[in-house]
């Protein structure tokens, strides 16, 4: 994928990037320790260009990336959703098919009402899926959450180049569409799996599968549109719905949110219906929960009715020092290591993966109200 090559190859170019209010930083914010600080392990010393808030738009290299997403926009739109009760594209030999549970909180809610779990099936389970041309898709999946769900639960993706294994906790932020990631693919029929793994680390969930031409792309809407057999792969993406919030809002509720500004174009700080900083994207965010955060970076991270947290669940505003200095731009965690954020590399709102964001500073957890 040109984006991904372009992306780890731009070692040498030199970026400035901005804050707010970089001199409004005080000396008592600590890098945060524990398995958030890790995300970016692998790549924080990587040479790349970081995807969040950085300045230098007329650089060849981001040139080229806005090229590559504007080509993909001149696509047609394809998505096709593959649920486990989808005739012709499910199997799971030996799988246990469950139900979802009577007062299960909506975390817990499956795709289409029920899903499947290994029970004495030893065998992937596998959604098949229409890919029209060969392009690059993004890949989503839906699992109901819970405590006894495998942390680990490993699905396999027929890429270009061979299958591709990823890990996720399935143990929490279910009940939306997860992105997996986004994966070149070959024309003609193909698979996603979900691996039957170890009763030890706790249950694996197959429950429904969907796949988007493109890279930064809105997801199918909530609950989904099913291919009812082999011959009706859905054409056309679904409009992603507006999600009304309950007397008891959660992190889903959040993430839903931030997902309808998905496309909006990026602007430094400007927020409008059309525009947006990456401040205005978790300011209108957090506003339909009851929150006034300002536009300025450092102050949304000392906003008092919020509180720093170590590990990130659906919902959580995330910081980055993207300079080394103040912090410069900031996310809404989506699940599995990815955030949706206002981005200047992309010039839009999009999800996208947390680790190509430089410097991640700490995160931030809101009273839902």
């Amino acid at each position: 994928m040109r984006r991904l090559i372009l992306m780890i190859s731009a070692g040498f170019l030199a970026l400035g990037f901005v804050s707010l209010s970089a001199a409004a930083e005080t000396s008592d914010q600590q890098q945060p320790t524990g398995s958030t600080a890790t995300l970016q392990s692998n790549t924080e010393e990587a040479d790349f260009i970081s995807q969040g808030s950085a300045i230098d738009s007329d650089s060849p290299e981001l040139a080229a990336v806005r090229a590559d997403i504007a080509e993909e926009e001149r696509l047609p739109d394809y998505s096709q959703v593959v649920d486990n009760e989808t005739g012709g594209r499910f199997s799971a030999p030996g799988w246990e098919k469950r139900s979802d549970r009577q007062g299960a909180s909506e975390g817990q809610l499956s795709h289409g009402g029920n899903y499947v779990v290994p029970g004495s099936g030893r065998n992937p389970a596998s959604f098949k899926v229409r890919i029209p041309t060969s392009n690059d898709y993004t890949v989503y999946a839906w699992w109901p959450a819970f405590s006894g769900s495998s942390e680990a639960a490993r699905f396999g993706i027929d890429t270009a180049s061979g299958k591709q294994w990823t890990a996720v906790d399935q143990s929490t932020d279910g009940g939306i569409w997860i992105k997996l990631g986004t994966y070149a693919m070959k024309e003609g029929e193909r698979f996603i799996q979900v691996s039957a793994g170890s009763t030890d680390s706790g249950e694996s969930v197959a429950d429904a599968v969907a796949v988007v031409r493109g890279d930064v792309t809105m997801p199918p809407g909530d609950g989904g549109v099913m291919a009812s057999s082999g011959d009706t792969a859905r054409s056309g993406i679904t409009t992603f719905a507006a999600t009304s919030v309950g007397d008891d809002p959660n992190g889903r509720d959040v993430v839903r949110k931030a997902k309808r500004y998905l496309g909006i174009g990026y602007r430094w700080g400007t927020c409008t219906r059309y525009k947006m900083s990456c401040t205005c994207e978790t300011k209108k965010t957090y506003q339909r929960f009851g929150h006034r955060l300002s536009m300025v970076e450092i102050r949304q991270w000392r906003y008092k009715g919020s509180r720093k947290v170590s590990n990130l669940h659906l919902g959580d505003e995330v910081f980055f020092k993207e300079g080394g200095a103040g912090i410069s731009h900031v996310a809404i965690y989506s699940g599995n290591g990815n955030v949706v954020h206002a981005s200047s590399y992309y010039g839009k709102v999009v999800e996208s993966k947390m680790k190509y964001i430089k410097g991640y500073f700490g995160a931030k957890r809101y009273r839902l109200r």
